[in-house]
């Protein structure tokens, strides 16, 4: 936070404040101008990514601001940055801001401080926190809340040494009481929790810088270590104070934090495709189960049509108003007697015509209910190498290609966009993940509208065609071009590896790997991206292996 506070002395300093967004719930970010530039800051007091730093990541701006903004909004656009103030070496930053010499200073104070992160406007008169991005009530905490209306109190105070303030001999006896009480610590929580604004990463940088293993228990600090480990948090102090310590703080936070939201947004984008996909999967397996149980139903009433004509040729024998009847089944070779429920309500006729009833409605459900029930494995299967699809997906691209194919499929609503609208991208060629395999092109497709594009528009009628038998996965594609003759065997085995590792068997030992020439795959008519059939395959067992010495994009 010293680098931060340090940098935003140097760039921010009269800056007039443009613009104020607020992304998401914790995050905000300001655009301020100086003479021929933009500066933008982010401050977030989100518990995993809690910082203030300046960016130059765009982020959107949603259509309606939150009230937090909207407050800023009318007290700090127009106004200019007046000073820029560290608490101590805690993580506490306050900026504060001016429109004329006459107006009442404003400060935004950004507490980085994991959970308890948060950020607030006070005005400069009465220290009256005006609002904060998190309202913090006596229900929450009973030390110290944060809203409108509320005292602003620093945080409190931690009674740890500050090493702008501090001499050696004051290190000198920290380091000692700890080996004296705390023998057993790590020297990396020993400076965490004995100085000011240190966390584990920078009590490991100073132990590392200085020769030491921070995870060393502080017992085994011996009197040469404790002299570099002090030199070192001196000179550290030094560099602080010269505002040399991480001359560019705000570059590394933000690629950092770019690269771990990119990694957050991602696993969350998996999680959320999953989690539809999955739903989908007991949809369907539900459906499967009522069909079984309608087909096994109409199976049984298909005996109706027997039973009715047994009840119209014995008719004479037949009493009216009875619940049963004993009747010989002239269709049973032995001629066996059957015993048929009657409608004591109806005539035998009538009951004849009952049996005729259930019977062809049983035939109608059946004819209905098996294509309905084939319709559902299909989907099913399409279900299934989607869902292998987004585990094996690798980026961000990988992702929103699927989540386009499910919002085209039905299983997802198209997002609205918002503002003007875009333009229509060209549809080109997608970007194909493609291996040499010994002379040879490797083609696969990562997901079904790449299988679809693979299979039906790239490959040659004497391409070799790869699937792994009886799972979900990839299309593979073993480009033949004018070769005359067999595939060579080690070009097979490798692309069958290739296509097992693109499988839903990635993690077995071997798995069944299908293949055939292209021209003996077929799409059936309406069937579902990356769905085909096929015939005049050959089965081999390869192990899910990537030849990742000859990959070519």
């Amino acid at each position: 936070m010293a680098a931060i506070a340090s940098e935003f002395r140097r760039t921010l300093i009269g800056a007039r404040v443009d613009k104020i967004y607020q992304p998401s719930r914790l995050e905000l970010v300001m655009t301020m101008r100086q003479p021929g530039r933009s500066i933008t800051i982010i401050a977030s007091a989100q518990p995993t990514a809690a910082r203030v730093h300046i960016t130059e990541t765009v982020r959107e701006n949603p259509p309606v601001p939150p009230a937090f903004c909207m407050l800023l909004r009318k007290y700090l656009i127009g106004s200019r940055v007046r000073g820029i103030e560290q608490l101590g070496l805690d993580r506490v930053l306050k900026i504060t801001f001016m429109r004329s010499s006459e107006d009442v200073p404003k400060t935004l104070v950004i507490e980085v401080m994991g959970r308890h992160s948060n950020i607030a406007l006070i005005d400069g008169d009465t220290n009256m926190i005006l609002d904060s991005i998190k309202h913090i009530g006596a229900d929450l905490s009973r030390v110290r809340q944060m809203g409108p209306g509320i005292q602003y109190v620093n945080p409190p105070a931690q009674d740890k040494l500050n090493i702008l303030l501090c001499s050696e001999e004051d290190l000198d006896d920290v380091l000692g009481k700890a080996q004296e009480n705390t023998p057993s610590m790590s020297l990396g929580r020993v400076l965490v929790s004995s100085l000011a604004g240190f966390g584990l990463g920078s009590a490991d940088r100073v132990l590392r810088e200085a020769g030491i293993e921070p995870g060393k228990p502080c017992r085994d600090l011996d009197a040469e270590d404790r002299r570099r480990l002090i030199d070192g948090l001196m000179s550290l102090a030094d560099s602080i104070r010269d505002e040399t310590f991480l001359p560019c703080p705000s570059k590394s936070l933000d690629s950092m934090y770019s690269i771990k939201l990119g990694e957050e947004k991602f696993s969350r984008l998996k999680e959320e495709l999953l989690a539809v996909v999955e739903a989908n999967l007991e949809k369907c397996n539900r459906k499967l189960e009522a069909e079984d149980s309608e087909i096994s139903k109409a199976t049984r009433d298909l005996d109706c049509r027997k039973l009715g004509e047994l009840i119209l040729a014995n008719l004479p024998s037949i009493d009216a108003g009875t619940d049963f009847a004993v009747l010989t089944d002239y269709y049973d070779p032995g001629g066996e007697e059957i015993r048929v429920s009657l409608d004591p309500m109806l005539s035998a006729s009538e009951n004849a015509q009952r049996y005729f009833k259930r019977y062809a409605k049983a035939k109608r459900v059946l004819e209905t209910v098996v294509r309905r029930k084939e319709e559902t494995r299909s989907e099913l299967a399409y279900l299934e190498q989607v869902y292998t699809t987004i585990l094996h997906a690798d980026t961000e691209k990988d992702l929103d290609a699927i989540r386009t194919e499910l919002v085209e499929e039905g299983y997802l609503k198209a997002a609205k966009e918002r503002g003007r609208k875009k333009k229509k991208e060209a549809k080109d060629e997608p970007r194909l993940l493609s291996y040499a395999v010994h002379g040879y092109t490797v083609v696969v497709g990562r997901n079904n509208k790449e299988n679809d594009f693979v299979t039906m528009k790239l490959a040659g009628p004497d391409d070799i065609w790869m699937h792994a038998r009886g799972i979900p996965g990839a299309h593979v594609l073993v480009r033949t071009g004018r070769r005359k003759g067999e595939v060579p065997e080690e070009v097979l085995v490798t692309a069958a590896g290739i296509a097992a590792y693109y499988s839903k068997g990635r993690t077995d030992s071997g798995v069944a790997v299908d293949y055939t020439l292209r021209k003996h795959v077929k799409k059936p008519k309406g069937a579902r991206p990356g769905m085909v059939i096929y015939s005049h395959e050959t089965t081999i067992i390869a192990s899910p292996r990537l030849p990742i010495s000859d990959f070519t994009g």
